[in-house]
């Protein structure tokens, strides 16, 4: 399954990290990937139904303990990097590893320049976040960036006009239930993969199950309440601290982890 094939069909998947195990609330076992994986497979080849692989934040258990298991299905992936924690930390992975992550057939896109969250850029961080991340993966790496994903999953219309003046033709956000249009850019929804969730939930997920689609947005409408509530940044730090979250913040902003 390609990464074009993929590009507008099914379900959009994001993962962040693929660990043998781990207490980080995003980061998937690599056995329960690869019981993924064997899925979406079957489910392409005997149902038509089909789903993309993306990744955020350009971290090394993508590229070492994904890539053997997508290569042996032969399913190719989306990398959405920050191309200003390239190479800073060893967590993250360095430009001739992307190199490698494009020669064997993967895509790698713009997860904003540092993963700053777009909404709390003034309109010059924006501009470099949005279009410097663009310009610098695309000089570096030989390649066409068009696509997106958003930092923290925070957005607003502000950040998805600056999207489009940079140039990108799609926008992914972390609300499954989304496949819009905005400012002449496609902001699309994805499902974020957790330890936790089962290979039920992931498979009503990719058959994007109304019902199951419908409870998400509920608990996510619960979310913004709390965040009108305590703010945004509060509920960031305690976000952090109980999913585990921590040890990337603190390679992000160059703090020993």
């Amino acid at each position: 399954m390609s990464v074009a094939d993929a590009a507008t069909q099914g379900m959009v998947l994001a993962y962040h990290e693929i660990m043998p195990q781990s207490n980080y609330a995003y980061c998937v076992p690599s056995g329960s990937f690869a019981a993924q994986l064997e899925l979406l497979s079957a489910l392409a080849a005997n149902a038509g139904v089909r789903a993309r692989v993306t990744f955020d934040d350009g971290e090394q258990s993508e590229y070492r303990n994904a890539g053997p298991l997508l290569s042996e299905r032969g399913i190719t992936a989306t990398y959405f990097v920050n191309p200003g924690l390239v190479g800073t930390e060893a967590k993250f992975l360095g430009w001739p590893q992307l190199k490698e992550v494009l020669a064997a057939g993967h895509s790698v896109q713009s997860h904003g320049h540092s993963h700053k969250f777009l909404t709390t850029c003034s309109d010059a961080e924006l501009t470099q976040d949005a279009g410097g991340s663009r310009e610098m993966l695309e000089d570096r790496l030989g390649a066409t960036v068009e696509e997106i994903s958003m930092p923290g999953g925070r957005w607003d219309k502000r950040v998805i006009d600056a999207c489009a003046r940079a140039g990108y033709k799609r926008v992914f956000v972390s609300e499954p239930w989304i496949d819009t249009e905005i400012a002449g850019v496609k902001v699309i929804g994805r499902f974020m993969v957790r330890r936790t969730t089962t290979l039920a939930e992931f498979e009503k997920m990719v058959r994007r199950d109304p019902r199951a689609l419908w409870r998400m947005k509920m608990r996510a409408m619960l979310r913004r309440r709390v965040i009108g509530v305590v703010g945004d940044e509060l509920y960031h730090r305690l976000w952090c601290k109980l999913t585990g979250y921590n040890e990337f913040e603190a390679a992000r902003q160059g703090r020993s982890s």
